[in-house]
């Protein structure tokens, strides 16, 4: 009864869109946007505004929001573990999830799994519509940011996305593809030889995790070089 219950608020908060037009989604661009402090883009404004459920924020706002947080310090360190998420569903004790979704979403405030299982779990302790929808909203606007910036048919048009849970939530959330045959890594995009769907007509889905791939490359880099320090100075 439980899985119908959380299978039938997933349906509910997906609301799957096609559109016609799609994002343009250029690194560089976002990159001046939200570094420019004298800009309305700057990172600090937009997620002030993010995380006090501006309802005034457009489409590309929130793409700015959720690609500019890889630019951020905090992108790849010191992420929390969101794998307490499915133990806390599992035992169904929500008021705790409340409590481990909110510390995940202070250190990522556009963790998908986070948003979502925050909603869900004010939901379920029968909070009013006010309180769980706003975190829905969120969820539902990064996911449709992410869905309009490609159309995953190949590597040039692959989804772009910043995090490798998000193109499991995608794939299985969002297109509702039941079964994932392979993956590879294709340059700097994720390969899956899927089955289709109804929301996904095609064996193969791009995903473009660029960001990842860079960021922690050069996370890598200055950790060996910090630790070659560390080891010259000893």
């Amino acid at each position: 009864m439980k899985q119908i219950v959380i299978c039938l608020f997933l349906i509910f908060s997906c609301q799957i869109v096609f559109a016609q037009d799609e994002l343009t989604i250029d690194y560089d661009a976002i990159k001046l946007q939200v570094e420019n402090e004298n800009s309305n883009y700057f990172y600090p404004k937009l997620l002030g505004r993010f995380n006090s459920f501006d309802e005034t924020l457009t489409l590309k706002e929130y793409a700015l929001i959720y690609y500019g947080f890889s630019f951020q310090n905090d992108y790849l360190k010191q992420q929390p573990n969101e794998a307490i998420i499915d133990t806390l569903l599992k035992s169904e004790n929500y008021e705790q999830l409340v409590t481990e979704c909110a510390k995940i979403l202070k250190k990522n405030p556009v963790s998908l799994k986070a948003n979502n299982n925050m909603g869900f779990a004010l939901f379920k302790l029968n909070k009013p519509e006010s309180e769980w929808e706003k975190y829905q909203n969120r969820y539902r606007a990064i996911r449709k940011v992410i869905v309009l910036s490609g159309n995953g048919l190949s590597c040039e048009t692959a989804f772009k996305v910043i995090y490798v849970s998000d193109e499991y939530n995608m794939i299985y959330s969002y297109f509702d593809i039941e079964k994932i045959y392979e993956q590879s890594l294709v340059n700097l995009c994720d390969k899956f030889e899927v089955e289709k769907s109804e929301y996904y007509q095609a064996n193969e889905i791009f995903f473009d995790i660029s960001r990842k791939l860079i960021r922690q490359s050069d996370f890598d880099k200055e950790l060996k070089m910090l630790e070659e320090k560390i080891e010259y100075e000893n």
